[in-house]
């Protein structure tokens, strides 16, 4: 099957390359200009064909020459025209407007008014990849009057270049009576590229309602003409217009519709583009969760998309190189072929007989490692057998607490990192077109994913080195009043996020007796859980009591609560408690299981007490400093 496949495809590029050389020979056999023309034209659309745009621009320089020296005008210019088009893909842009306005010129000095419509929808599109807004402006507003008058006049002039918009059948064949229907059919498509383009322009310079009247004109011509791509990029776009005037329901609604086609119509890149624009419309309207759904959605697409574009790139330069080594001994592969096939049947039968011997060598060593590797497994069997019930049970704890471990790191790192990414590909890929105010947004939001990671990490590191008994625990004094206060500056920020006040109830100077830096994370980690679990325009109280020889410290929250099932799930590393903060914050509870790790070293423990839709108050304590007590 993977032959057949292969052969599918590798058909087409051998026919294509054996096309190519006989044209090159019939080129070197011929001195008449015409026929090389026309032999130079084919070569340049067989090299585009397959993408080879340096080689095309080659054969379309000669072929302008030769048009000339046969005193083919109409040959010449549509040559340039072409050229226009092939150095706007190879990035040429000097280039390319030289070509195409070398074209317009002569189409609209000789009345060829379709011709000279394309070439200046030509310079439109060159100009737009330049991003000079005002020249692309003005070369699709005058394709756009061209055409129109075209549309009006009863008598059409009729083209029969071929620009590569028709093919030979329909250049060579009786146009009388259909051209006036395939120039209408050309007419309308060039139309969509004209309304399209000039609805984004005009987005561009932000005069809306102009770009709004271009799209709304798009996409009633794209369902006339039954063209899903035009279709769906006239709601996209008519949807960032929305946008921008501030109507951002009927934004989200025309992206959606555009989204959808986009998606049955398999038009990935405009799947792409709705994506990443949902997601900024979302956020605008205060909907995260669904705006970083999109971004996970984008992230995914992008990421298969340049997959698909690297291995295509890569099938591309393989077969260019395997063709370019074809057509170079073509030649001599034809003149020695009864020589080779004789050779080749005694290669073969060599090889053959080369292959089964190394076949048999290699099932003879596969035999004998499978026997050292069974004889090695009932080795390790025996020695397993010997371990007792309980290390048996420890190891199992051990691997489930591995496996629970990595889990927390894939989903922990997971949503922050979309956050980040999403964002961050967000703003670079639209910087022009979002405003300050979002820009600052979309800042704030990468600076707090970012700190979201590092407090991950850290996390994450520190637990690991208590795992493994390499974290020193140093006990002294230390006020809580201090700790207490670095550790609200650090969650400020996100505290600030979702307006919520931030209270301390500590009396007087209380000196406990604790590392330092374990009590800070202790704090961090307490109020950062709070701050998740605490709507909008709540608050987070830090208290403490002192009660005999201890100290007692709580965070307390006006949050959404636990059921008795969750708190009987906290601080357990298999516990599998993953539930989303009030703004779709994330977490699996490692921070919790940490603050227990660090409380179970000061010989304490940390007890919490909730209710459901009222709030949670997590409570620890340690002991007294003698000056304290």
């Amino acid at each position: 099957m993977l032959l057949f496949t292969a052969f599918v495809i590798t058909f087409p590029l051998i026919a294509q390359v054996n096309r190519t050389d006989s044209l090159r020979m019939q080129l070197e056999t011929t001195a008449d200009p015409v026929y090389r023309a026309s032999l130079l034209q084919q070569l340049s659309r067989n090299a585009m064909s397959i993408h080879a745009f340096s080689d095309a621009a080659d054969y379309l320089t000669r072929e302008a020459d030769e048009r000339k020296a046969a005193g083919d005008s109409i040959g010449w210019a549509n040559a340039h025209y072409t050229l226009g088009m092939v150095y706007s893909r190879l990035r040429n842009f000097d280039r390319a407007i030289l070509n195409s306005l070398t074209a317009l010129d002569y189409f609209h000095r000789n009345r060829m008014f379709s011709e000279a419509a394309n070439a200046a929808i030509n310079l439109g599109v060159i100009y737009h990849e330049k991003r000079q807004t005002e020249l692309s402006l003005d070369y699709f507003l005058r394709a756009l009057n061209i055409i129109e008058n075209l549309s009006s006049r009863d008598d059409l002039e009729a083209s029969y270049l071929n620009l590569g918009t028709i093919d030979d059948t329909h250049v060579n064949g009786n146009l009388n009576a259909g051209t006036t229907a395939v120039q209408s059919v050309i007419n309308k498509h060039s139309l969509l590229l004209i309304y399209t383009t000039l609805g984004e322009l005009y987005k561009e310079k932000n005069e809306i309602l102009q770009a709004e009247k271009f799209l709304f004109l798009a996409l009633n011509l794209s369902r006339e003409v039954k063209n899903e791509q035009y279709e769906a990029t006239a709601l996209i776009q008519l949807g960032e217009v929305f946008f921008e005037s501030g109507k951002r329901v009927e934004a989200y609604k025309s992206i959606e519709g555009g989204l959808a086609i986009a998606r049955s119509s398999n038009l990935m890149d405009l799947v792409l583009s709705a994506y990443s624009k949902l997601a900024r419309i979302t956020m605008a309207l205060k909907q995260p969760a669904i705006a970083f759904t999109y971004l996970e959605q984008y992230i995914e697409l992008q990421d298969s998309l340049y997959n698909d574009q690297q291995l295509k790139l890569l099938n591309q330069s393989q077969e260019n190189y395997r063709m370019y080594e074809r057509s170079e001994s073509e030649y001599l592969l034809r003149e020695n072929l009864e020589q080779s096939l004789k050779l080749e049947q005694n290669t073969n039968t060599k090889m053959a007989l080369i292959a089964l011997s190394v076949f048999v060598i290699i099932l003879l060593i596969i035999i004998v490692l499978q026997q050292l590797h069974k004889t090695k497994s009932k080795a390790n069997s025996a020695q397993s057998n010997t371990l007792s019930e309980s290390e048996k049970s420890e190891l199992e704890k051990l691997i489930e607490t591995k496996d629970r471990f990595l889990s927390i790191i894939a989903h922990d790192l997971k949503n922050p990192f979309t956050s980040l990414l999403g964002f961050v590909d967000l703003a670079y890929t639209e910087f022009d077109e979002i405003s300050d105010a979002e820009k600052r947004s979309y800042l704030g939001i990468i600076r707090q994913s970012s700190q979201h990671i590092y407090a991950l990490l850290e996390n994450l590191l520190t637990w690991s080195r208590a795992q493994s008994g390499r974290i020193e625990f140093n006990p002294q004094p230390v006020d809580i009043a201090e700790i207490v206060e670095s550790s609200i500056e650090v969650v400020r920020s996100s505290a600030d996020n979702k307006q919520l006040s931030l209270y301390t109830d500590i009396p007087g100077k209380i000196t406990v007796i604790a590392d330092k830096n374990m009590l800070f994370t202790i704090m961090r980690n307490l109020l950062s859980n709070a701050i998740k679990f605490t709507p909008n325009g709540g608050s987070v109280t830090v208290s403490c009591r002192v009660k005999e020889t201890s100290a007692y410290v709580s965070v307390t929250d006006t949050g959404v609560g636990m059921t008795e099932d969750e708190l009987s799930r906290l601080f357990r590393i298999d516990g599998n408690l993953k539930n989303s903060g009030t703004n779709s914050e994330t977490g699996t509870g490692l921070g919790l299981i940490l603050c227990q790790e660090f409380m179970n070293i000061h010989k304490s423990v940390i007890t919490a007490e909730s209710t459901p839709g009222k709030g949670s108050t997590f409570t620890f304590s340690l002991n007294l400093a003698k000056s304290s007590k």
